[in-house]
């Protein structure tokens, strides 16, 4: 069956709030089966939301739409829809009694206009809502469903799980499983990465594959569609090994996996331990390595050595090498991550420095410059970089690339 998922609300077209609803639904329904085949977002115009409604019934078998089922008058999205399908609207007084429940239980009381969340349209099935007060509904027109969550990320996922997806369940079954695979490589270029597998993308039928550019990494995704997820694993599984074949180490992360994540199991798999040295990362690092649960297994500290002064006396980064070679620097890298190790005890040690902007760039070192520095007991490396963007996106790109670093480190030289 083909889905046709609508978001409502103009703070979504101002950018103020993430779009996250049509991502989570369509992994969710493309579990079932359900191909997804249009995201639509529209702003709280009754006009606009009329024509996109209009259009989805068209062209889709099941609409979702989220958001705009709240107490005030911009929201609308179940009063345009009786509309389009020319559906009175009820009042239905256990809705209401349901909302005032859920505002006594906390201790507040319910406004005049929450009542208009009792109103829905004639024939409705209503979703009850114990995430929040907004019930949701289905509406079921000339083999046509409509279907309306709440906008709010939490509310609209409990719904989802509770009411929505035992519904489709119920009344349609499973259409089978799409089932993805994401691979994330880090040291291939997109153009690189179309070259070594583009005969794999021409071929493709039932598993497919895409390429796509991310920030640092290129992502490869392979998805399969069969009547059951094991048989869809089973397709995922050959193009897989041959992407593994052809890549080699390359392949680092899968599917949702961080990086420190990714570091984490490598360095639990080694039974080795890390520690930091950070300048221009200004402990984002240490930060993204303690994200991940159980990181007190093999994480033992950063130490955040921001000016000259600290990097000497801290990590031990001689005088000299700071005066001749400042401390972005190759030299100030290597010493930085020594120092780390040494301070620690670590059996590994991640060091960056650099210029994070946007101010104190030069020609010979444009802002974006960073080193990153890894000892352990096969020695010393050190890696130049120069990223783009402003100077948060330069920071996390270095935390992330420093940490994929210590990853081959480690893959490099494992036992």
């Amino acid at each position: 069956m083909f889905v046709e998922i609508v978001t409502t609300g103009s703070e979504l077209l101002l950018g103020e709030i993430i779009n996250d609803n049509s991502r989570f639904l369509s992994e969710e329904l493309n579990k079932l089966g359900y191909f997804v085949i249009y995201h639509t977002t529209v702003g709280d115009n009754p006009q606009r939301m009329e024509e996109v409604l209009q259009t989805a019934i068209s062209r889709a078998d099941i609409i979702i739409t989220t958001g705009g089922l709240g107490p005030t008058q911009g929201d609308m999205t179940k009063e345009i829809a009786a509309k389009v399908l020319h559906l009175p609207m009820e009042y239905h007084p256990e809705l209401e009694e349901q909302i005032r429940r859920w505002f006594c239980h906390r201790h507040r009381s319910m406004s005049p206009n929450n009542e208009r969340q009792a109103m829905a349209a004639k024939g409705a099935y209503i979703f009850t809502n114990e995430a929040g007060t907004a019930p949701g509904m289905a509406i079921h027109q000339n083999g046509k469903l409509i279907v309306h969550l709440p906008g709010p990320p939490r509310e609209m996922r409990w719904m989802y799980e509770h009411r929505l997806k035992p519904y489709l369940l119920e009344n349609f079954g499973s259409q089978g499983c799409i089932k993805s695979l994401i691979l994330k490589v880090y040291d291939m270029g997109e153009s690189d990465m179309e070259q070594a597998v583009m005969d794999l993308v021409k071929g493709q039928s039932n598993p497919t594959l895409a390429l796509y550019a991310k920030p640092g990494y290129v992502e490869l995704r392979i998805t399969a569609r069969a009547a059951t997820e094991e048989a869809a694993a089973a397709l995922l599984r050959p193009m897989e090994y041959q992407l593994q074949q052809r890549l080699h180490r390359s392949v680092i992360a899968y599917n949702k996996e961080t990086m420190a994540e990714v570091l984490g199991r490598t360095l639990l798999s080694a039974r080795r331990t890390v520690s930091c040295a950070e300048s221009c990362t200004g402990g984002l690092l240490g930060s993204y390595i303690t994200d991940v649960p159980g990181s007190s297994a093999y994480f033992l500290g950063s130490a955040v050595t921001y000016c000259d002064t600290v990097k000497h006396h801290i990590l031990g980064v001689s005088t000299d090498t700071l005066e001749q070679f400042s401390a972005v620097s190759e030299q100030t890298a290597g010493e930085m991550a020594r120092g780390s190790r040494s301070l620690y005890h670590a059996d590994i040690a991640i060091s960056t420095t650099g210029i994070a902007g946007p101010e104190g760039g030069t020609e010979e070192k444009p802002v974006g410059l960073v080193y990153t520095g890894i000892d352990g007991p096969w020695g010393m490396k050190v890696y130049k970089d120069i990223y783009v963007g402003d100077r948060p996106e330069v920071k996390r790109r270095a935390a992330i690339r420093a940490m994929y670093y210590a990853v081959v480190y480690l893959l490099e030289n494992k036992e």
